[in-house]
């Protein structure tokens, strides 16, 4: 296991509900024929895995009165911000900018450091705006000014960033590339009809691409904009669906009047329209394969070496996935930040809600289950040497000893103001190749309430708590059955009784192989809790909460544990 021995894990039992309409059924079915107490959990089962945590990552559903584990919650997004600049941004803007700061939040492509705005300005000739500026990095000096990225103002980085490619060219605005794709589109078409009329004075391939190659942002629109022309040139799936009325378009004006035409056969009012043909040329948004690029990066990497490449994660980060080499880096905007909310998913109630003012940690609503949940801890029982003896060596959970009986306390505290009465129950050999004898010498005892310190220790200066089982005069513990073994204001101890299991069974020749962490001496211990709580004014009912103000009700809770005691030390 991750964490050492010895440990206490909580099962929740939504692993199990998750099953088919027909397994459901077959397991109601069992339900009903064997009683619940005395079905076992199995800690090495598979699906078991999916259910175990710690107390400290589980809630509780007041409500439902059941644990809540991650699987049994929904998350719901409260607010977005931006951990840099700590500047909440609209749902609204996220949907259309994106999830990442539009301000000037930028993190460095090669260690992903938060970078600053820096001055390129020369001291012994100021500048009256104090730039040019850039963008560096404070960790690995990392800036713009490597791939030839120089800003006019220290603010409004993001707009001026999308203007500019690297190497300080300029890029052209969304209405600069529209026009240049009518321009190649008419020069395509002008193409075609001087080879149809037989002319040999038309533009070459060269001509008509220039010298600059489309990039995503060409491409991206040369694509809307073809498929805006095919939406429009089909007719809609349903003529009255309120998202596929296009009254603009001839074919939906076509098709509307041939619905109440009386002239119009019906197999044409049922003729289906022509399948949307995909994009065919570059200025329909093909991107066409240029094998030279190919051979030019295979060039560039036998002369500048493999570290001139980017890392998969670098070019996951970056906007264009097409860049392979470093000098085609450029800063990367911070990602946007939530706070979430968790509902039960049972009953949508509110499980976990964060302040929502960005720079606070602190929560409004936190239902954490060790606030509602005994707490159950395990520790060897260990003789206390008389005086002047040398201190006894500590238990070695890593080592127990098959055969032989090991005394353990177990330690269970109570986090509500209410006393509980507690049942433990467990199966008399642990489940797996490896069964081992457990004994609960008392599985049923009461807790007292999580009063005031301060009652407990008035209570404990007139009447001393004493413990029921003493040691005796060899320092071995005097254990009775059926006692505790300490009690405090909220807390009791018992004593379990453990036998270790053998490894290797003597009466087989052959030695069986075990699996992985078959040697682990996991207990698995059902907790059944007894309790009077006083009702809430949800249940009792607003008409008649003052009536019945001091009513309390009997309420019981039951949920399956697995304490992890050990290994057990080959013999």
């Amino acid at each position: 296991m991750a964490q050492p021995y010895p440990y206490t894990y909580y099962s929740c039992d939504c692993y199990d509900a998750k099953t088919t309409a027909g397994a459901a059924k077959r397991a109601s079915a069992q339900l009903q024929a064997e009683d619940e107490d005395e079905r076992t959990f199995d800690p090495r089962n598979p699906r078991s895995n999916f259910s175990l945590y710690p107390l400290e990552h589980l809630l509780y559903c007041e409500d439902c009165q059941q644990i809540r584990c991650p699987r049994c919650v929904i998350e719901e997004v409260l607010n977005w911000f931006c951990p840099s600049c700590l500047f909440e941004v609209p749902s609204s803007l996220v949907k259309s900018d994106g999830n990442r700061c539009t301000r000037n939040c930028y993190n460095c492509p090669i260690c992903t450091s938060p970078m600053t705005v820096s001055s390129l300005d020369d001291p012994t000739n100021p500048s009256e705006s104090g730039g040019p500026w850039i963008l560096a990095c404070p960790y690995c000096h990392w800036s713009t000014a490597e791939t030839g990225i120089e800003f006019e103002k220290h603010t409004g980085i993001t707009q001026q960033l999308s203007k500019v490619a690297n190497g300080g060219k300029p890029i052209p605005t969304p209405k600069e590339r529209e026009k240049e794709r009518e321009r190649r589109k008419e020069l395509e078409n002008r193409k075609s009809r001087d080879i149809l009329s037989g002319s040999e004075d038309s533009p070459t391939q060269d001509q008509r691409r220039g010298d600059a190659s489309p990039n995503l942002d060409d491409i991206y629109l040369n694509l809307a904009a073809f498929y805006k022309t095919q939406l429009v040139a089909q007719a809609p799936s349903n003529l009255f669906s309120p998202h596929d009325i296009n009254f603009s378009s001839p074919s939906s004006y076509s098709r509307i009047m041939n619905l109440y035409s009386s002239t119009t056969s019906k197999k044409q009012r049922q003729k289906k329209a022509a399948p949307m043909r995909e994009a065919a040329l570059e200025l329909e948004g093909l991107m066409i394969h240029d094998p030279s690029s190919d051979a030019a990066a295979i060039e560039r990497i036998k002369k500048e070496g493999w570290g001139s490449t980017l890392s998969p994660a670098q070019k996951r980060a970056q906007p264009n996935p097409n860049i392979r080499f470093d000098t085609e880096l450029r800063p990367v905007a911070s990602l946007l930040m939530t706070k979430r909310g968790k509902r039960c998913r049972s009953c949508r109630h509110i499980l976990s809600k964060p302040e929502s003012k960005i720079t606070s940690t602190r929560y409004k609503i936190k239902l954490l289950a060790l606030q509602h949940i005994p707490r159950l801890s395990l520790r060897a029982l260990t003789p206390t040497p008389p005086p002047g003896a040398p201190a006894a060596t500590p238990f070695d959970y890593n080592a127990l000893r098959s055969g032989i009986p090991a005394h353990f306390i177990l330690h269970v505290s109570n986090p509500i103001f209410d006393p509980i009465r507690v049942t433990l129950a467990t199966s008399s050999t642990t489940p797996g190749k490896v069964a081992s004898r457990v004994t609960i010498l008392c599985p049923q005892f009461e807790v007292g309430a999580n009063t005031d310190v301060w009652d407990d220790a008035l209570s404990s200066s007139l009447t001393p708590v004493k413990r029921a089982s003493m040691l005796g005069p060899d320092g071995m513990p005097q254990i009775e059955a059926g006692k505790i073994w300490d009690r405090g204001r909220n807390w009791t101890s018992v004593v379990i009784e453990v036998v270790p299991g053998f490894l290797k069974d003597p009466l087989k020749k052959e030695d069986e192989e075990l699996g992985e962490d078959e040697d682990v001496l996991e207990i698995p211990v059902f907790v059944r809790l007894e309790f009077e709580s006083d009702v809430s004014a949800e249940d009792r009912g607003l008409g008649d909460s003052l009536g019945k103000k001091g009513e309390r009700e009997r309420r019981e809770e039951a949920f399956w544990t697995v304490i992890g005691v050990g290994k057990i030390a080959p013999m």
